[in-house]
C-alpha cells in the first residue's frame, strides 16, 4: 500500500523522465473515499491528450469540502500537459460534479451545492482547460427529485445528458428517465421525460444520436428498452431487446452513422452486438482467460486456480469507422502461481465492425494493492493508444469506500512496473443473440427550465491530487521490471490544505 508523497521535487525530476511506455494513474493515492464518483469520467483532448476528471466533493475520510473538480489532462506516456481545479466562484455555489465527458472540449455534469436535487449544471471546458461556459438548468420535476446522472455523450455540436427523476406516489417508488439536449453554446435544444405503460420503475441507460435521430436506452429491474427519438426527442418506436442468456443486461451503447453498438453482458462474460433499427445485425459473447494458471494437482486434491464473481462491462463503449474498443467484465480472479494468490486481470479488447477480435490489451495485478472487486468504468482510445478507467470498491463497515485505477496505454504492449505486468489471454468468442421486439408505449412531455449563469473559477493546480505509476513496455515473458513509481500528492491531504 503507498503510504507517503514523494518531494515535489523528486516528483517534478521522475514525471520529466516518462519518456515512452505506459502509466496507471490512481485516486485517491491513499485511503479511499466514500462516494462513488471517484473519477467522473475519462476522454481525449483533441489535442493528443488524455482527460481524467477527478471530482473533489468530500475529503477521503469524508469532510465535506467546497465541491468541484480536478480536471487534467495526460500524455499517452503518463506525463502531464495541464492541471485545473474547477469550482464555484466566490459567494456563488459550487458544482458537485457526477459526471463528466471529454471529446475536444470537456463537459462536466452534476448538481449545485446549494440547490434541491432538481437541477443540472453544466460547464464546459476547452480543449486546454479553459472555461467556454458554466449553467445551471433548473427543471420543474414537481415533487420529484434528481440524484444520479446515468449518461453524458457528446454528439458532434450537441451535448446530451440522461437522468431519471424519482418521486413518491400515493406511496409508491416512481422512476421518470429525462434527457436534456443542449447546443454547443449550452442552449437548450429540448428536454423532456419518458414514461412507459405499465412501468413505474424506469431509468436511463444510455443517450446517443444516430445520423437521423435520437436514441434512448432506458431499462426496469429486469427489461430493457431502446426508443427512438426524433428530432425534438418525442418518441417514434419503442424496442424491447430480449435474450435467451441467462440475466441478460444492457450496460451501454454508442453509434455510427445508423448504426448502433450495444455493450452488455450476461452470467457469463460480456456481450456485443449491432443494430440497424430493429434489426440485428449481429451478436457475440466475449469469455477472457489466461493462457496460464495454476493447474498444479496431487494426491489429495487439486489446487483451486480461479474465484468467481462478477462484474458488468463499462457503461462507455469507443467507436470508431473500423474498430470497437471495450472493456469486458471481470468475472473472476486467476491464480497464476500455485504458491501464490489471486490475481486481477485487466483487459481491452479491439474488435472490427462484425465483432471480431482483432488486438487484444491484458495486465494482472501484482499486488494486493491492485486486487479486489474492480469494476470496469469506460474507455477513451485514438488510433491505438487508449485511457481504460477501473473501480474498486470495498466494504468499510456500513459503508463503501471507493478508488479510481486508469491506466494509459496502447495495443501491442507490454507494460511491466511495481504493480502490473503483461499476461497472455485466449478471448472466447462465440455467437449470442438478441432482438428488438416492439415494446409498449410510450409518453413524452416536455420540461420547463429556468437556466442560470454560473460563474466558475478555473484555477491552475501546482500540485496533483493523483498518483501516477510508470510501467515500462518489455516482453510478454518478463514479469518484472524497475518501473517508477510517482505520487505527486495525496488527495486528502491536499483538499485538506486547500
Amino acid at each position: 500500500m503507498l503510504r507517503r508523497a514523494f518531494p515535489p521535487l523528486l516528483a517534478i525530476l521522475l514525471f520529466a523522465g516518462f519518456v515512452a511506455g505506459s502509466a496507471v494513474i490512481v485516486t485517491p493515492p491513499e485511503g479511499m473515499v466514500t462516494y462513488p464518483e471517484v473519477v467522473a469520467g475519462i476522454g481525449e483532448d483533441g489535442d493528443g491528450g488524455f482527460v481524467v476528471v477527478v471530482p473533489f466533493n468530500m475529503t477521503a475520510n469524508g469532510t465535506p469540502v467546497v465541491p468541484g473538480a480536478w480536471v487534467g489532462s495526460f500524455y499517452p506516456n503518463g506525463s502531464i500537459k495541464w492541471g485545473e481545479n474547477v469550482k464555484g466562484a466566490s459567494f456563488y455555489p459550487s458544482p458537485r460534479v457526477l459526471k463528466a465527458a471529454a471529446s475536444g472540449s470537456i463537459v462536466l455534469v452534476g448538481q449545485s451545492n446549494w440547490g434541491n436535487y432538481t437541477d443540472i449544471w453544466v460547464i464546459r471546458l476547452d480543449e486546454k482547460g479553459k472555461i467556454l461556459w458554466s449553467k445551471d438548468y433548473l427543471l420543474d420535476v414537481g415533487r420529484g427529485w434528481i440524484m444520479f446522472i446515468d449518461s453524458v455523450a457528446i454528439e458532434g455540436d450537441e451535448i446530451l445528458i440522461a437522468t431519471h427523476v424519482e418521486d413518491y406516489i400515493e406511496g409508491r417508488h416512481v422512476s421518470t428517465p429525462l434527457v436534456l439536449a443542449l447546443n454547443a453554446d449550452g442552449e437548450i435544444l429540448w428536454a423532456r421525460e419518458y414514461q412507459m405503460s405499465y412501468q413505474k420503475e424506469l431509468y436511463s441507460t444510455a443517450i446517443g444520436k444516430t445520423s437521423s435521430n435520437y436514441y434512448l436506452i432506458v431499462h426496469t429491474m429486469e427489461d430493457w428498452y431502446y426508443i427512438r427519438l426524433n428530432e425534438n426527442g418525442q418518441p417514434l418506436e419503442n424496442w424491447q431487446i430480449r435474450s435467451s442468456l441467462k440475466k441478460f443486461f444492457i450496460k451501454s451503447a454508442r453509434s455510427f452513422g445508423e448504426t448502433v453498438y450495444l455493450l452488455g453482458g450476461f452470467s457469463n462474460g460480456t456481450v456485443l452486438g449491432a443494430t440497424h433499427g430493429n434489426e440485428t445485425l449481429w451478436v457475440k459473447s466475449y469469455t477472457l482467460s489466461p493462457e496460464k494458471i495454476c493447474n498444479e494437482t496431487n494426491e489429495n486434491a487439486t489446487a483451486i486456480s480461479f474465484s468467481t464473481f462478477s462484474t458488468e462491462p463499462a457503461p462507455i463503449l469507443e467507436v470508431s469507422e473500423d474498430h470497437i474498443v471495450f472493456q469486458p467484465s471481470i468475472t473472476e480472479s486467476f491464480k497464476l502461481e500455485c504458491n501464490g494468490r489471486f490475481n486481477t486481470t485487466y483487459a481491452v479488447i479491439k474488435t472490427d465492425k462484425k465483432g471480431n477480435v482483432v488486438e487484444t490489451f491484458a495486465v494482472v495485478s501484482s499486488k494486493d494493492y491492485f486486487d479486489g472487486l474492480i469494476e470496469p468504468l469506460g474507455i477513451s482510445a485514438k488510433d491505438d493508444q487508449f485511457i481504460a478507467l477501473w473501480k474498486k470498491d470495498v466494504s468499510s463497515g456500513t459503508f463503501l469506500k471507493f478508488q479510481g485505477l486508469g491506466i494509459i496505454s496502447h495495443f501491442g504492449a507490454k507494460p511491466v512496473g511495481p504493480t502490473l505486468r503483461p499476461i497472455d489471454v485466449k478471448v472466447k468468442v462465440v455467437p449470442a443473440d438478441f432482438e428488438l421486439v416492439s415494446g409498449p408505449a410510450v409518453v413524452s412531455t416536455s420540461i420547463s427550465i429556468k437556466v442560470v449563469e454560473s460563474p466558475v473559477k478555473v484555477e491552475k493546480t501546482g500540485k496533483v491530487p493523483v498518483a501516477v505509476i510508470g510501467l515500462e513496455d518489455k516482453p510478454s515473458e518478463s514479469i518484472c521490471g524497475p518501473g517508477m513509481l510517482l505520487i505527486l500528492s495525496l488527495l486528502a491531504l491536499w483538499l485538506r490544505r486547500r
